[in-house]
C-alpha cells in the first residue's frame, strides 16, 4: 500500500489532507531537498502518528530512520537526556556517553508526539536545535551538526498555550511552518464504515479468525456513535467484538457501544431564578463598568461571591478590563513628551484559602436547586 493510501477516507476533510501531503512531498522531491517542519493537529486517536509515518515514507528520506518520540511518556527528569543525549559523567550513573534521539534520527525523521506537553526549559533547547541544526549533548561543550526532518503533533491548543505562557511563541512559529489538521472521526461521515470494514478485516487476519462483517443495524450504530476516542476507539471496539463472539456478522449487541448520556433538564423554578439573577448581575456590572468591587457594594455581597456567581452564570465583559493597582481611574491623556513612563507594578502576593463543604442530607426531600444556592452562599 502506498504511504498516502493508508489515509483511508472519502470525506472532503481527509481528501484535503491527502492533497496537502501530496503537494508537500512534490515540493521536496529532490534528494538534496528537505521537508520544512510540519505540525499535525488533531484530537487523541485521529491518526497523527499514521500521518507522520506516511509523510516520512513518501518523502526522499524514506530510507533513513523514523524515530517516534512520545513527549508525554518520558519522565520530565529524563526527557532532556533522552532527546539530546549526554556525555560520560554528566550526571550520576552516566558511566558512558550516549547519543540522544535527535542524533538517532540523523538523515531521517523525528516525530515529536504531544509536543505541547514539553516543559518550557526544554522548549528553549528544542528551538535552538531547530534554528542551528545542531545538538549539544548534556554535559558537552561542543555542538554536533544534525540533519533531521522534524514532524511534531499535538492534541493541545498550542495557540491558546502561547497566549497563556505555557508554550513559546517562537517555537510554535518554528514548528508550524506547515500545519495539517486531522478531523475527528465524528466529522468524517460515512468514513466510519470504510474504516470499520478495513480495521475488521485486518483484525481477523492478525488473529487468524474467519472473515467477519457488520450487520446493517451495527453500521447504523457506528454512524450514530460520537467516537470521543476517534479511530483508536473504533479499533478497540471492533477488536473486542471480533474476539469475543463466534458470529460471522457482528450485531449492535456485539459492539457494546455505550448509550449517549442524557442531560437532565433543569427544574423550571431553578432555571427561572438563575435567569433573573443573571439579568440583575449583568445590569449592575455594566452600570459599574465591570468593576467587581463597586458592583459588590451595590449588591451587598462580598466581591469574591459576586465574581463566583458571575462566572457560574457565564457573565463576561465584551472586552476584558485592564488590571490596575489600587482601582485608580486610568488617565485619559497620554504622558507629556519627555515624561518618564510610570513604573511597572510589582507582582502581588495574595493569600489563598481553600474551603471544603459537605452538604449532609436531613432525610427530607429537598429541591435540586437548594443545594446549589447553599453552595453559592458558602462561597
Amino acid at each position: 500500500m502506498a504511504p498516502l493510501d493508508q489515509l483511508l477516507g472519502e470525506s472532503a476533510s481527509i481528501a484535503g489532507v491527502r492533497e496537502q501531503v501530496a503537494r508537500l512531498l512534490r515540493s521536496a522531491a529532490g534528494p538534496a531537498r528537505r521537508l520544512p517542519p510540519v505540525l499535525i493537529l488533531g484530537e487523541t486517536g485521529t491518526g497523527k502518528g499514521l500521518l507522520a509515518g506516511a509523510i516520512h515514507r513518501g518523502g526522499a528520506r524514506a530510507g533513513g530512520p523514523f524515530v517516534d518520540v512520545n513527549c508525554a511518556a518520558i519522565p520530565e527528569t529524563l526527557l532532556e537526556a533522552e532527546l539530546f543525549g549526554f556525555e560520560r559523567g554528566a550526571f550520576t550513573d552516566a558511566r558512558q556517553a550516549k547519543p540522544g534521539l535527535f542524533q538517532a534520527a540523523h538523515g531521517g525523521t523525528i516525530f515529536l508526539d504531544e509536543v505541547g506537553l514539553l516543559p518550557l526549559p526544554l522548549q528553549s533547547k528544542l528551538l535552538k536545535v531547530l534554528e542551528e541544526r545542531s545538538v549539544r549533548r548534556l554535559g558537552s561543550t561542543r555542538s554536533e551538526p544534525l540533519d533531521v526532518c522534524v514532524i511534531a503533533a499535538t492534541s493541545e491548543d498550542l495557540a491558546g498555550g502561547v497566549q497563556q505562557g505555557r508554550f513559546r511563541s517562537d517555537l510554535y512559529h518554528r514548528l508550524a511552518v506547515v500545519t495539517m489538521a486531522l478531523p475527528p472521526l465524528r466529522a468524517r461521515g460515512r468514513d466510519v464504515l470504510l474504516l470499520a470494514r478495513h480495521v475488521l478485516a485486518r483484525i481477523c487476519h492478525d488473529y487468524g479468525l474467519p472473515p467477519k462483517g457488520l450487520a446493517r443495524d451495527a453500521e447504523a450504530a457506528l454512524l450514530a456513535y460520537p467516537w470521543p476516542g476517534n479511530v483508536r476507539e473504533l479499533g478497540n471496539v471492533l477488536e473486542r467484538a471480533a474476539l469475543l463472539t463466534d458470529e460471522r456478522v457482528l450485531a449492535p449487541a456485539h459492539l457494546g457501544l455505550p448509550a449517549a448520556p442524557r442531560r437532565a433538564a433543569p427544574a423550571p423554578e431553578a432555571a427561572e431564578a438563575d435567569e433573573t439573577e443573571r439579568r440583575r448581575l449583568q445590569d449592575v456590572l455594566q452600570a459599574t463598568g465591570w468593576n467587581y468591587s463597586r458592583a459588590a457594594v451595590q449588591l451587598g455581597v462580598p466581591r469574591n461571591t459576586l465574581r463566583y456567581r458571575a462566572e457560574r452564570l457565564g457573565l463576561v465583559p465584551e472586552a476584558p478590563p485592564e488590571r490596575r493597582r489600587g482601582g485608580r481611574p486610568r488617565a485619559t491623556a497620554g504622558p507629556e513628551r519627555g515624561a518618564a513612563a510610570p513604573p511597572a507594578a510589582a507582582d502581588e502576593r495574595r493569600r489563598v484559602t481553600l474551603l471544603e463543604a459537605r452538604l449532609m442530607s436531613t432525610g427530607a426531600e429537598a429541591p435540586p436547586w437548594e443545594g446549589k444556592r447553599t453552595l453559592d452562599e458558602l462561597a
